[in-house]
């Protein structure tokens, strides 16, 4: 697909309001979910194993949607069908879940919302390089990103006034904002024509997977990635835990840590967006995942939760990095014409670290406490940055020029 030569702040806009209708529902997976989980079963083990099938979940359906979508040719365009729906599967998965009542019920329509999101997000991040020209796609990213943070700390807001009173209207907000706000997006979004030159629809996908091999610095790429979210969850998934029973912070005050480190995320997303179709990508994000890796060997080392709070505020700063510029460089390293394809490779590098990280920190912590987890983090993301440091660019944006003519596809995700 051809990216016209420019597009409007009103169109990223548009891109951004349906991510923030998809992280919406992350924030409810992430947060509130788990309170949902509990009231089935006590067994903490239990719970992380039903949110892990989002993890599974991301590892087998995108690249198999992202597959079929670039080779989908029909009336709709080859990301609207996908889009709608599986959006329409999470609307109809999040009014009836509340009222299943048994648990084997609520882990499989759980499941199936899970199947469902990553039906849509895997076609909708295409969207992002099928419209916009390569010398844009930072600042796109980072207008998305920017929507997406919003709607983060919109659910984490929401959820905390709702959930104790009115639990079932909740799980109705989560799916009409997040159906809403998706489907809005690509009524207001144009996709543009199929490439001249078509992939055969009966292509077959493991002759694909094969060639992958030959695109050493994509395949570099997503394994950068696996490493740096690998050490985010890693500590993530038990940093208010460590505040509450290392630093004896109350449950409710040490939930401010991510919720700042995401206020902090939010005010740098547009900002990194601008940089990086000015400034080399490689370059920013080598040096952001450089100074990721140093501030988490720090927050090991807090004493008060002045200290952890400040450390972990931080973080937001390289996470905004990643959410505007990542993606972009993604764009800059893919073959031509395969974009959905690649985004589900891309989903895949997200996804494993959402189960291997919680399984890491949690055997790291049960053998040797809290401690580890924090070098064992940084050393993932010091692994990261080598990786990134030995892609080459083979002359693609590093940087573009505004006058640069876009490439004919390109590729995304995204975390």
């Amino acid at each position: 697909m051809k990216a016209p030569s420019k597009i409007s702040a009103g169109t990223m806009s548009a891109l951004g309001v349906g991510w923030f209708g998809i992280l919406f529902f992350w924030a409810f997976y992430s947060g509130t979910m788990p309170l949902f989980l509990r009231e089935f079963t006590d067994s903490k083990f239990t719970i992380s194993l039903v949110l892990t099938l989002a993890g599974i979940s991301g590892c087998i359906v995108p690249p198999v949607v992202g597959f079929l979508s670039d080779r989908t040719r029909s009336r709709y365009g080859c990301r609207r069908p996908y889009i709608f729906f599986g959006m329409l599967g999470v609307f109809v998965c999040f009014i009836a879940l509340p009222h299943v009542q048994a648990f084997a019920a609520v882990i499989f329509v759980s499941a199936l919302s899970y199947f469902c999101m990553d039906t849509a997000q895997t076609p909708y991040m295409a969207l992002l390089p099928d419209i916009t020209p390569a010398h844009q796609r930072s600042t796109a990213s980072g207008v998305m990103s920017f929507f997406g943070n919003v709607g983060l700390m919109a659910c984490f807001f929401l959820s905390s006034r709702l959930w104790e009173e009115y639990r079932v209207e909740l799980f109705y907000l989560v799916s009409l904002i997040t159906a809403g706000c998706t489907l809005a997006a690509i009524a207001l979004l144009k996709e543009p024509a199929a490439p001249v030159v078509q992939l055969s629809a009966r292509a077959n996908p493991f002759r694909h997977l094969r060639g992958l091999a030959k695109e050493r610095n994509a395949m570099k790429f997503f394994l950068a990635q696996f490493f740096w979210w690998l050490g985010f969850w890693v500590v993530q998934s038990f940093l208010t835990l460590f505040m509450v029973e290392s630093l004896n912070v109350p449950e409710g005050k040490a939930l401010l840590a991510p919720f700042t480190a995401t206020v902090l995320q939010t005010c740098f997303v547009l900002p990194f967006g601008l940089l990086g179709d000015r400034f080399s990508r490689k370059r920013i994000l080598f040096c952001m995942i450089l100074f990721w890796a140093a501030v988490q060997s720090l927050i090991g080392f807090s004493h008060t939760y002045t200290q952890a709070i400040v450390l972990v505020s931080l973080t937001g700063i390289p996470l905004a990095a990643v959410g505007s510029v990542a993606y972009a460089f993604m764009l800059d390293l893919i073959p031509a014409g395969r974009t959905a394809e690649f985004v589900g490779l891309g989903v895949i590098s997200m996804a494993a670290p959402q189960i291997f990280g919680p399984m890491t920190a949690g055997a790291l912590i049960d053998s040797s406490g809290y401690p580890l987890i924090f070098p064992t983090a940084a050393a993932c993301m010091l692994i990261a940055s080598l990786l990134t440091l030995s892609i080459h660019t083979n002359g693609t944006h590093e940087p573009a020029p505004a006058a640069l003519a876009p490439p004919e596809a390109a590729y995304k995700r995204a975390s």
